[in-house]
């Protein structure tokens, strides 16, 4: 597979450096928002601040503004973050009281099945609306490394690695190549790569 190298430059000039800045803001935020229900003084893990709906209401500004690129840039990281905290989220050392999803205000609980279900199905969503966002592979790839970043800096702190790589990264990439045709093809070259190595084994 031949590299264009001169079309990547012009698509990584076509990348401000704001947005880039915007991207990273959103993202730190995005990643300690769901834990305001702490501040809230509401239950753990509730559903609104567990879920899309701050997300909409970026998506609605962004949609009635003109179409401003500063909410697409937040969205895009905002919409990482929720999606990366929701799949540490998926994966706790038991699927008990503080892991399920719970209604703000109450003690109403979705289950273990629900919240599983609902954990699972807002990961996917929130990366994406991330995906959706961008405009460029390389912004996609932008993501994903930063995605990737995250999962290994809070190695220690979450205690997990390898399940929460293995759902954001084939998410990610899976979402990615639906959209843009140079992430395809360059999973295509990967997998090639694999296939001959592995037939060099046999």
């Amino acid at each position: 597979m031949a590299v264009d190298f001169t079309k990547i430059i012009d698509t990584f000039e076509s990348i401000s450096f704001i947005g880039l800045i915007l991207i990273w803001m959103s993202f730190l935020v995005g990643m300690k928002f769901p834990d305001w229900d702490f501040k809230l003084k509401i239950k753990h893990r509730n559903i609104l601040t567990h879920s899309p709906v701050i997300l909409w209401i970026m998506v609605y500004f962004y949609n009635t503004q003109k179409n401003v690129e500063v909410f697409r840039f937040s969205i895009m990281g905002f919409a990482l973050a929720i999606g990366l905290h929701m799949i540490f989220d998926f994966f706790p050392k038991g699927w008990s009281r503080g892991a399920l999803i719970y209604f703000p205000y109450c003690r109403v609980g979705l289950g273990v099945k629900g919240s599983k279900g609902f954990i699972f199905s807002t990961c996917v969503y929130c990366i994406f609306l991330a995906i959706k966002y961008s405009q460029t592979y390389l912004e996609a790839l932008i993501l994903f490394g930063l995605g990737v970043y995250t999962i290994v800096k809070n190695k220690k702190k979450e205690e997990k690695f390898y399940r929460p790589f293995i759902f954001f990264s084939v998410s990610c990439f899976f979402l990615s190549a639906v959209k843009y045709d140079e992430i395809s093809e360059i999973i295509g070259f990967v997998v090639h790569l694999i296939l001959e190595k592995v037939k060099f084994l046999f």
